[in-house]
């Protein structure tokens, strides 16, 4: 099993988190990942939109993992979103590329589209290298 594989399972199966609001890793590769989640009532604001935090949470967690394919825990050092458009239909993706990667801080960009490819936000993040993953 490679390395990407690895991320993707102790992610889907030991992080309570992403388990509990229904976040899938649909791919991971070096520097760059693509996670899912589908939207139902309990993912919802007020508005019935998705909820801005669901929505920065799988920017993040997209991050924090694409930023792990380097072989080391990561901690987000600071992140900033623009919110686009209303997170509307079925289910939202997210997608993490590096904008820099670094020997100990690295940024990355995160897209999050909904099922039809309309763009919903935004989002930029610094991650700090912690330790080689074990």
């Amino acid at each position: 099993m490679d390395i990407f594989e690895i991320i993707k399972k102790q992610v889907e199966e030991k992080t309570g988190f992403m388990k509990h609001n229904g976040i899938i890793v649909e791919e991971v590769k070096e520097n760059y990942a693509k996670i899912s989640c589908d939207l139902d009532d309990n993912k919802m604001n007020h508005n019935q939109t998705a909820h801005g935090g669901l929505i920065f949470s799988l920017a993040d967690s997209a991050m924090g993992i694409a930023a792990i394919t380097n072989g080391k825990n990561v901690c987000t050092i600071n992140a900033q979103i623009d919110y686009l458009k209303p997170g509307t239909g079925k289910k939202l993706i997210a997608v993490a590329e590096p904008i820099k990667v670094g020997k100990t801080v690295s940024v990355y960009k995160t897209s999050i589209y909904n099922e039809k490819e309309d763009l919903v936000a935004t989002v930029t993040g610094t991650y700090y290298f912690i330790n080689e993953i074990k």
